[in-house]
């Protein structure tokens, strides 16, 4: 990166910038202290500090116990941690967004692989940049996605991209940005390649909206296109595990195409063993529960974010964006919709059933969410009549009995209701009736869980005290005794050894799903539930 000077925008909740500053080598206060470099009233005299050195970036918390840390993207910070351009840090109540020029010039170190001649640089973050380049081989605009020069040490977060690439290159569906290639070849960091989009993402759009957040008519199109890649993604047994606005781009004719599968989540989980802030993937205001604990990926994550989505978008709010993002992920229940849109002063007319389905979607317990994205977009099409619905118009697919039915929209195309919509306590599968959606059946597939054997360990352990009471035998004895003796060791401990590999397994496999012992670690059919494993 170039030692110029870098650029910080100091912005106040509402996205609104107040401040520009302009800083070279240093080191600078962040906080509410007078003199401090860059004051933010609301923060702890000394919250945070950032540091400008050799070109790099680096945020430090200062702040004591209580006064809200700092976040990175949504994720907290934990100690220091270097700062990619583009990134945006969030003190108190202000976002500073940092940017720096690149290090790329035009004409130098701009050729990749003696093939991909860069263009101009599209974004870039801590987990890497991104460019518009020409394929000189093929003739034609691709985009690459520079990985970070750190990650070129780190061997299981290669090998880690390297299936999840493998993986997701072979999606192909129309809103899903095709993922090319992985390139690694010694001489320079690693590089993905992929489809370009000429547009913009959403998250930049949304900034673009009259109050910050889309109008429930404009949205319902892209959000329809958004479940139809996810129910095609979760068929296709692949979970996005970084849903975001961020990673959905709109081309110039309003077609949605989602990014990054696999790819920004794998080196998210790389980037946070190497800042110790624990083994998780995505981003965490967006993030579910079961996500934030580390678990298995599953479906019902990626329909967690695809509320998160929803509920940022039609209301300019995460359901949770400061304080302490994971325990409230993890422990309160996100505000009605209604209720966040009075709190932030803003209108916006968001019928009662979609706003039903995004508080099903956030619910902490997965049963309780919809059971695919295919319910998902059922849901929004039986919500965007423009009129009136009787409770039969809604799709059947996540509802269980009539006490679990969302309140029926009574003002599409008036105010928005006063009450916020009741929350869907247990949305399960029905049969259907002939639906967009009827091509796809629904996915379900487990993950097979490889767990020591304590039998194993045991045997081994006592093999182990039985060689030693052997040998102990062997003190004081003639020589000849002593080596025959020896010879008995060996072939009774080659015995044992047998037995420890071939009748006692040192691993057991399970079924992630309904803890189902399997006999080998061989994709299948579980034999307890059914699931496909994988």
């Amino acid at each position: 990166m170039s030692t110029d000077s870098i650029k910080v925008l100091v912005a106040a909740s509402d996205g609104i910038v107040i401040s520009e500053y302009l800083l070279g080598e240093g080191v600078y206060a962040i906080g509410s202290a007078a003199g401090s470099n860059i004051p933010v009233e609301s923060a702890a005299p000394e919250h945070a500090r950032l540091s400008v050195q050799g070109g790099k970036m680096f945020i430090e918390d200062l702040a004591v116990p209580g006064t809200g840390g700092i976040y990175l993207d949504g994720a907290a910070v934990l100690g220091r941690l270097r700062v990619y351009s583009g990134q945006t840090i969030q003190v108190a109540d202000r976002w500073i967004a940092l940017q720096a020029p690149t290090n790329v010039l035009p004409g130098q170190n701009d050729l990749l692989a003696g093939r991909y001649r860069l263009v101009r640089q599209l974004g870039r973050g801590g987990r890497g940049e991104v460019w518009l380049a020409h394929d000189e081989q093929l003739d034609e605009k691709i985009a690459i996605k520079r990985l970070p020069p750190e990650l070129a040490g780190d061997q299981a977060a290669l090998s880690d991209l390297t299936r999840e690439v493998q993986k997701s290159r072979h999606l192909n569906h129309r809103n899903i940005i095709r993922i090319h290639d992985l390139m690694q070849d010694g001489s320079e960091p690693e590089f993905v390649t992929l489809e370009y989009i000429d547009g913009q993402d959403l998250a930049t759009l949304r900034l673009q909206q009259l109050g910050l957040l889309f109008k429930w008519e404009n949205l319902r199109p892209l959000m329809t296109q958004l479940c139809d890649a996810l129910e095609y993604a979760h068929q296709n047994k692949i979970v996005h595990r970084d849903l975001k606005p961020a990673n959905m781009m709109i081309d110039p004719q309003g077609k949605l195409k989602l990014a990054d599968f696999g790819i920004a989540a794998t080196l998210a989980e790389s980037f946070s063993r190497s800042s110790m802030q624990g083994n998780m993937s995505g981003t965490s205001v967006y993030m579910s529960p079961q996500q934030m604990r580390g678990e298995i990926p599953q479906a019902s994550d990626d329909l967690y974010a695809l509320g998160s989505t929803f509920y940022e978008l039609l209301t300019s709010r995460t359901p949770f964006y400061s304080g302490d993002i994971a325990y409230q992920v993890m422990n309160e229940d996100p505000k009605p919709l209604a209720e966040r849109l009075t709190e932030l002063g803003l209108q916006n007319q968001v019928p009662d059933a979609v706003c039903a389905m995004i508080m099903a979607c956030l619910a902490k317990d997965p049963a309780n969410r919809p059971t695919s994205a295919a319910a998902v977009e059922e849901w929004i099409s039986g919500a965007t009549d423009g009129t009136p619905t009787a409770a039969g118009d809604v799709p059947p697919t996540i509802m269980a009995s009539p006490e679990t039915r969302p309140v029926v929209p009574q003002t599409l195309g008036q105010s928005p209701s006063k009450q916020p919509p009741q929350i869907l306590d247990n949305p399960t599968a029905m049969d259907t009736h002939a639906t967009v959606q009827q091509r796809v059946a629904s996915a379900k597939w487990a993950s097979i869980e490889t767990r020591d054997n304590p039998w194993h360990r045991a045997f081994n352990i006592i093999t182990g005290l039985f060689m030693v009471v052997l040998f102990l035998g062997l003190r004081g004895k003639p020589r000849e005794e002593i080596i025959g003796g020896l010879v008995v060791i060996i072939i009774v401990l080659l015995f044992l050894a047998l037995i420890s590999k071939f009748a006692i397994n040192p691993k057991r496999h399970h079924c992630s799903e309904c803890n189902q012992k399997l006999s080998s670690d061989k994709p299948g059919d579980c034999p307890g539930c059914g699931a496909a494993l994988t």
